[in-house]
């Protein structure tokens, strides 16, 4: 399993183009984790706007670079070349080989179907190309528009974390959710 090479991997989907971030994506990064919104559905931190300064630090060192457990994509409108959100796959096990995903669109992209696409994308690569047997997501109760997304994509909830989370005086529980290699190749066999 060799991603980790100095090539950029660019995977397309029917809406989206999938490619590793480079220098000329921070300021789309920034906006995406500046976004309170975009927090409240993907954080398990209270909202904290970083100056830009610290978070450009961040994305050149943490975000930006594919490691052994770190994948990270910018997912781009495939007609235009616009960034509209992000997706990566994490804790990267490759000797179990499994992984977990995330991802979010720009509010101002929502609803469009890239969400749904960049998974799919980035499902077809995980299990076809880099041969994972697993693929797990997690998702606060609320997300119903990401819970919507991954069990459209044949996603089984397999378990939570009971009130996990407090938010707006409120506790949550966190999803989990997975997919594995022979459902996702039945699934894309059956279409």
């Amino acid at each position: 399993m060799d991603y980790m090479t100095d090539q950029t991997i660019v995977l397309t989907g029917d809406l989206v183009i999938l490619t590793n971030p480079d220098d000329s994506h921070a300021s789309f990064f920034y906006e995406l984790a500046s976004n309170e919104q975009l927090r409240y559905y993907s954080s398990d931190e209270p909202f904290q706007k970083m100056e830009p300064e610290e978070f450009i630090y961040y994305y050149l060192t943490r975000l930006m670079s594919a490691t052994r457990h770190y994948l990270p994509f910018v997912v781009m409108d495939k007609d235009t070349g616009h960034p509209v959100g992000q997706i990566h796959a994490g804790r990267i096990d490759c000797d179990n080989k499994n992984c977990m995903i995330g991802f979010e669109i720009h509010p101002r992209y929502q609803r469009r179907g890239y969400g749904s696409d960049a998974v799919e994308t980035i499902l077809d690569y995980l299990f076809f190309d880099l041969k994972l047997h697993r693929v797990g997501a997690e998702v606060y109760e609320y997300n119903i528009a990401s819970r919507k997304v991954l069990e459209k994509l044949g996603f089984s909830r397999e378990g939570k974390l009971t009130e996990w989370l407090y938010r707006k005086e409120k506790y949550w529980d966190k999803l989990l959710y997975g997919i594995l290699r022979h459902e996702w190749i039945n699934s894309v066999n059956d279409e």
